[in-house]
């Protein structure tokens, strides 16, 4: 009997495995800066990610790296966990804290005279359900303004 039952569990979380689809990164509403403390920066990011699955989803702490103009600028890592609920677009404010590379900054004020900067951010997200986590890669480029960034950065929190 108690072959049998774990034999169907097994299957139920292979089957679960099977079924579960990627949140889906949709848009970046801005940020906050909360933080600035030698090379580590705190803010909040808004944005809209969506989930397709019929169940909420826990995103773990994860840390990804940030590339400006194809050069490594730092690394981001998730602060709190990120519950994601079920076949919604959720609205979400994620506390962040961006650990900058050696002379970050200095490449930073000579990208500042540029219209326009090419941001990356790329690496594994730990995600799932109860006791069940996968990785999935993430990888988004966006161009965003220059002078809002350091306009944005050198403002009192």
């Amino acid at each position: 009997m108690k072959k049998g039952l774990l034999f169907v569990a097994w299957l139920l979380i292979l089957s679960a495995c099977s079924i579960y689809k990627e949140p889906e990164f949709k848009e970046l509403n801005g940020y906050k800066l909360t933080e600035m403390d030698g090379n580590n920066i705190r803010f909040n990011v808004d944005g809209i990610i969506s989930n397709p699955n019929w169940y909420a989803i826990k995103i773990k702490k994860s840390s990804l790296d940030i590339y400006i103009e194809n050069k490594k600028f730092g690394v981001i890592s998730l602060d709190n966990k990120i519950k994601i609920k079920s076949k919604l677009d959720n609205n979400l404010s994620v506390p962040i804290t961006l650990v900058l590379e050696p002379g970050a900054m200095v490449k930073m004020m000579g990208m500042a005279f540029r219209d326009s900067i090419s941001m990356e951010i790329k690496g594994p997200i730990k995600a799932g359900v109860f006791f069940i986590y996968h990785k999935f890669p993430v990888q988004f480029t966006k161009n965003v303004s220059s002078k809002a960034i350091i306009k944005n950065l050198f403002t009192s929190p």
